[in-house]
């Protein structure tokens, strides 16, 4: 590679790379960090398109002892399926935290932005979960509902999956993926029996209004909130966070502005600081729950973190693979 060529890392190369314990290893480390003020990030930026409907989050930060730092551009264009094209894309740009250099630009068409996702919320399901698991619930049926199917149900040694989406056509073709996966995946026709037969929930959708009523969720039931990571959107009645016992959150200001945190704090349902740093709940300095009867929420709207932490092993990774 010549002095002035650009550092350029396709998808390919990087799959080949990266293994999924390192990517939990990674993330795991960096909710810690992110918790105990290791991690430098101002506000992100996001852009929100209607027409069609799609979003472009900007997020960009260092570890404080950190030699990288990272400027991480993803999108999500939700019509993309039906053209037959996917529905994210995005790529990081690694820095010399000391002279400005360009490390790498890892065009990784929202890949690594989607397996740190998955990622998080494996350890966020984990963390909330009540001693025993009954069956793995999502809600969603899209890219990121196959990845947090495959990741959590492996992370909790669980086999048996139910899967709602809104259409009820690409659940069935989610669910028949799964099964082919090895995991015993079934449609249901709606939410309440989702809820009736699981006691861990994932919520990965873009919905911008309530698509999970409070009345479906039974004592014991951990439910982990992804989509609401955009102003507008929401997944959840904001009165499930009213009943939780815990609510965990991977950015209290962030949640508080986007997630479901803020809707439920708009509603005057709970109050500001009631929420609990998941970061904290990984390593032990408060509890993720209190009985198995307990209602848990952990509501995950994206750490700049992860996404250094993420970009910084697949530099570490690449450089390896060329010794």
């Amino acid at each position: 590679m010549s002095p002035l060529a650009l550092p350029v890392h396709g998808l390919g190369e990087l799959r080949s790379v990266l293994l999924r314990k390192d990517m939990l290893r990674v993330v795991r480390e960096a909710f810690v960090r992110h918790a105990e003020g290791e991690v430098v990030a101002p506000r992100g930026g996001e852009l929100l398109f209607q027409d069609p409907p799609g979003d472009c989050h900007i997020k960009f930060g260092h570890f404080r002892d950190g030699q990288v730092f990272v400027v991480k551009v993803a999108m999500g264009f939700y019509e993309n399926a039906a053209k037959g094209l996917e529905t994210n894309n995005g790529l990081m740009l690694v820095f010399d935290a000391r002279t400005g250099a360009t490390l790498a630009v890892l065009n990784d068409q929202g890949w690594l932005t989607s397996w740190r996702t998955a990622a998080a919320g494996a350890l966020a399901a984990k963390a909330g979960a009540p001693s025993r698991v009954s069956a793995l619930g999502i809600v969603g049926s899209g890219h990121q509902a196959e990845h947090q199917a495959r990741w959590t149900a492996e992370m909790l040694g669980v086999e048996r999956v139910f899967i709602w989406g809104r259409s009820s056509e690409k659940a069935a073709r989610l669910a028949a993926s799964l099964s082919h996966q090895g995991l015993i995946a079934q449609a249901v026709s709606s939410v309440e029996p989702l809820f009736e037969r699981c006691n861990v929930v994932m919520t990965c959708t873009p919905s911008t209004s309530a698509i999970v009523p409070a009345a479906v969720v039974r004592p014991g039931t951990h439910i982990v909130a992804l989509g609401a990571d955009s102003l507008g959107k929401q997944e959840l009645d904001p009165a499930i966070l009213g009943r939780a016992r815990v609510i965990m959150t991977d950015d209290r200001h962030q949640c508080a502005e986007r997630g479901e945190l803020a809707h439920a704090l708009a509603a005057g349902l709970v109050e500001t600081g009631v929420d609990v740093s998941l970061g904290q709940v990984l390593t032990g300095k408060v509890p993720g729950r209190f009985s198995d009867d307990d209602v848990t929420v952990a509501d995950l709207t994206g750490l700049a973190a992860h996404d250094i932490a993420i970009a910084s092993l697949a530099v570490e990774s690449l450089r390896n693979a060329e010794w």
